[in-house]
């Protein structure tokens, strides 16, 4: 135990000389929270604060016209625009505007709208009462809403409000409809009908709710999220200035030196991982502090823990082991800085790629989505955003903990395996 103690003592006063690489292992991931965070947060605020502008051209005067604008502009989710440098715009100016990239979404809607759709529905009643059935309206005889989208634009923007505009369409044609229906059955009886528009027609309505264990609702925002999952991957870049501190050790000599005195490579290993693990977890302290109070004063939603640190700890921990034991198993088999510092960032970026770091795992490929479950920076996320998101307990995560520990403990005996070959070899 004493030999322990001396090494880890011999440890910690290699990385504390080393003051610049120290400060950027706890500055830059916080850098990178804050940076992460602050980007998606005001990408969520552009999409639901008006940040999306919209060139909008209303030439239908009536019911339909005024139903899509309205609509629109009750949705907080536009900025609306009627006029391009104070003119009105033509239909072709409107399509060079949205290709410019000046505007997102052009809409015209077409003159008399309201007009021809009170018609085509005056026709179908009168022919339904007559009994002739068999003619509908053509493409010429439909109101047709141009929406010119920029080609940067995502597709689920343009198909969700194409839904909505054919929504507020469908509500205009069945008030007018029913006005019509109403007319026809007045003329016909000889006792008058209220106007069936009177008639509740809005029956089924939406809720949406977050939903979490326990019955808590848990409205999760752009810290909730980034918090974990940066977290997580600056972590794992521990591998780099770990795998660089083993080679050094090999090719000064300290390795060999530290194996003639009395003390295994196993107590070299433990030493270091006693290190590095009080290095994660203050990494996670500071970026966890930085969440509850730094990110108010930038503006940004602060993080919200609600007594849940204990669990929380305890992932960081074991993600933190899986981490440690992940650049033990690099810097035992790369033979130079080169080979370490490539390898580790290349595959730590990987792993967070594919453990759902940069993209959600859902909106994955098939064939990707399977392989998530085998990093484990996606475990560590998942325990993470249960703890956070879904109010779950640590018993409830714990088989990501037990994972994580699982993928330690296998890249420390391939590193004892590869060590062990390559001493025999030697």
């Amino acid at each position: 135990m004493q030999v322990i103690c001396k090494l880890v003592y011999k440890d910690f006063l290699v990385i504390i000389r080393d003051r610049g690489g120290l400060a950027m292992l706890f500055l830059m991931p916080m850098a990178l929270v804050l940076i992460m965070t602050s980007l998606q947060d005001n990408t969520f605020k552009a999409l639901n604060e008006s940040g999306i502008r919209l060139l909008l051209q209303n030439n239908d005067t009536d019911s339909l016209g005024s139903a899509i604008e309205q609509e629109i502009l009750h949705s907080n989710f536009f900025s609306v625009y009627r006029d391009i440098n104070g003119n009105k715009p033509t239909e072709q100016e409107i399509k060079d505007a949205v290709a410019s990239g000046k505007y997102q979404i052009g809409i015209i809607i077409p003159a008399g709208a309201t007009q021809l759709i009170r018609e085509q529905v005056k026709q179908n009643v009168t022919r339904l009462f007559s009994g002739d059935t068999t003619i509908s309206p053509g493409i010429n005889d439909s109101v047709v809403v141009m929406l010119y989208v920029d080609p940067a634009t995502k597709n689920s923007l343009r198909s969700t409000l194409q839904g909505s505009i054919r929504e507020y369409s469908a509500r205009v044609e069945s008030r007018i409809v029913l006005n019509e229906l109403s007319r026809e059955i007045n003329s016909r009886m000889m006792v008058s009908l209220p106007n069936l528009n009177q008639i509740r027609q809005e029956m089924v309505f939406y809720r949406e709710e977050y939903v979490a264990r326990g019955n808590k609702t848990v409205v999760p925002n752009s810290v909730q999220h980034n918090v974990p999952a940066w977290t997580l991957f600056a972590m794992f870049f521990i591998v780099i200035p770990f795998a660089s501190a083993m080679i050094k050790e090999r090719e000064e000599g300290s390795l060999s030196r530290l194996l003639t005195m009395p003390c295994s490579y196993t107590g070299i290993m433990v030493s270091k991982i006693v290190v590095y693990l009080v290095v994660c977890f203050v990494q996670f302290i500071l970026i966890m502090l930085m969440g509850l109070y730094l990110f108010p004063i930038f503006g940004l939603p602060a993080l919200v823990i609600n007594g849940r640190i204990v669990s929380l700890s305890v992932m960081a921990l074991t993600a933190a082991l899986a981490a440690i034991g992940y650049g033990i198993s690099v810097g035992t088999i790369a033979r130079t800085h080169q080979q370490a510092a490539i390898f580790a960032s290349i595959s730590v970026v990987i792993l967070a790629a594919v453990g759902g770091i940069w993209v959600p795992v859902f909106v994955m490929p098939p064939f990707l989505r399977e392989i998530s479950v085998a990093s484990p920076l996606n475990w560590g996320l998942n325990g993470f955003y249960d703890i956070l998101v879904r109010n779950a307990r640590l018993a409830d995560v714990m088989h990501y903990g037990i994972w994580m520990i699982l993928f330690s403990i296998g890249c420390l005996l391939i590193a004892l395996y590869y060590h062990k070959s390559r001493n025999e070899y030697n």
